[in-house]
């Protein structure tokens, strides 16, 4: 069975992953560089503990006071409304407890196998920066740290590890650079990684095990057939590949759309639609860091996170709906330093720094889409993990390999299949 990937970020690349674990020929394709979108700059939480959809009870009218302002958490550009009116009406409506209680449950169960399987990459010899040094979700208030606290209790520690409380002065034994005077919540199951060792790691696996990666070929379009698509036509910079400058066209016998943000716009030129916007997330990267961190660390109040990494501290946060692109608002960097000085000082002190944008594939139900592209048999779908990516990569690749050879999955996917969007 020959499966061409389409999109070399953490999701395609784990998608690849089991594929060819599971006996498939594989060869991926991505327009830029493997690992160079969303998946280079993000902080590499691997939290089943905290996977939760995006919309939540009383998220709507909390986003209405946000959205136009420039140095709020969540930030819409005013010429991107028109467009995104369908969308965001969609994601109000999912804005309710029972819709977050079902999103939270299904994460759950796709998260299920998530240790075993980032456990299972390491021993198949792929050497990434890995830690098992929990999470600290820090607050200013006791009533948003006592829901969290209700949420992970019903989740049971089976699913998200044990947790412990800590009040200001077990906070600040923990973690003694953090400014603010917060209590916090310490999930000592969840885990990070260096989202671009293990993306490297991945790819290097897969090319070493025979797996063709085409880079810099972008997808432009599908060939259609009685069941499903025969081939994808691709093209290089310029017009095309061909002598004749037409875009080439790749055969294969399945194919997967894992183009994160830009899956949408594939799904389109095979006339389906799926309601895939991009959530720019921002993120700083110092090396050499003068501050002290032990573990990833998100500061409620602010909307901010900071990851601890060899050698260097990442500062990530903000979402921003401008449409798909990577222009970076200084706005939005803005916003994580003045954050990381009240609350992290030092963070932003080192010997190099990197500032770095990229689209998070938001769905208006929060979950992923994962499965098969409606009226289309041998076209599957990737994408939608909104700030979860690579936390649900290992899981995500494993289930959908299933699929694709097998028929079947052992996860549920029901709650992430494309055709809820229909």
């Amino acid at each position: 069975m020959r499966v061409a990937v389409i999109g070399g970020g953490v999701i395609g690349l784990c998608v690849a992953h089991y594929l060819e674990r599971g006996g498939a020929e594989v060869v991926l394709l991505e327009r830029d560089l493997v690992g160079g979108g969303c998946s280079k700059g993000n902080g590499g939480w691997v939290c089943p503990s905290i996977s939760r959809p995006l919309p939540a009870p009383g998220l709507a009218l909390t986003s209405l006071r946000w959205m136009l302002r420039a140095d709020s958490p969540l930030y819409i550009k005013p010429s991107a409304m028109p467009r995104l009116m369908g969308w965001l009406w969609a994601f109000r409506g999912y804005c309710n407890a029972e819709s977050y209680a079902a999103g939270v449950a299904a994460l759950a169960a796709l998260n299920a196998a998530t240790d075993r399987l980032y456990r299972g990459l390491a021993d198949d010899g792929m050497e990434f920066e890995r830690a098992e040094s929990g999470t600290i979700l820090a607050y200013d208030n006791e009533s948003e740290l006592r829901q969290t606290e209700e949420l992970l209790t019903r989740l049971g520690e089976e699913r998200v590890g044990s947790v412990d409380v800590l009040d200001r002065e077990a906070l600040a034994e923990a973690e003694p650079d953090l400014g603010g005077d917060l209590i916090g919540l310490r999930m000592r199951g969840d885990t990070h990684v260096r989202p671009e060792s293990l993306c490297a790691e991945l790819a290097a696996s897969l090319e070493a095990r025979g797996v063709e990666i085409r880079t810099g070929e972008r997808v432009v379009g599908f060939t259609p057939e009685a069941g499903g698509v025969r081939l994808a036509l691709t093209s290089t910079a310029g017009s095309g590949n061909a002598a004749d400058g037409k875009p080439a066209g790749l055969g294969a016998d399945h194919f997967v759309l894992a183009a994160g943000a830009e899956t949408a716009a594939l799904a389109a030129t095979l006339g389906r639609k799926l309601p895939v916007q991009a959530g720019k997330g921002y993120s700083i990267t110092v090396r050499n860091a003068r501050v002290r961190l032990s573990q990833p660390l998100h500061v409620t109040p602010a909307r901010i996170g900071f990851t601890p990494f060899h050698g260097a501290v990442r500062v990530i946060g903000t979402m921003e709906f401008s449409g798909i692109n990577r222009r970076l608002d200084p706005r939005r960097i803005a916003i994580l330093e003045r954050a990381a000085r009240r609350y992290l000082p030092g963070a932003l002190d080192g010997s190099e720094r990197v500032d770095w944008v990229g689209m998070r594939p938001v769905t208006p139900d929060g979950l992923p889409a994962i499965g098969k592209l409606p009226g289309f048999p041998n076209v599957y779908v990737a994408t939608g993990h909104q700030m979860l990516g690579v936390t649900l990569a290992p899981s995500t690749g494993h289930a959908l390999a299933q699929l694709v050879l097998e028929g079947r999955s052992e996860i549920d996917l029901t709650p992430f299949d494309p055709a809820r969007f229909a």
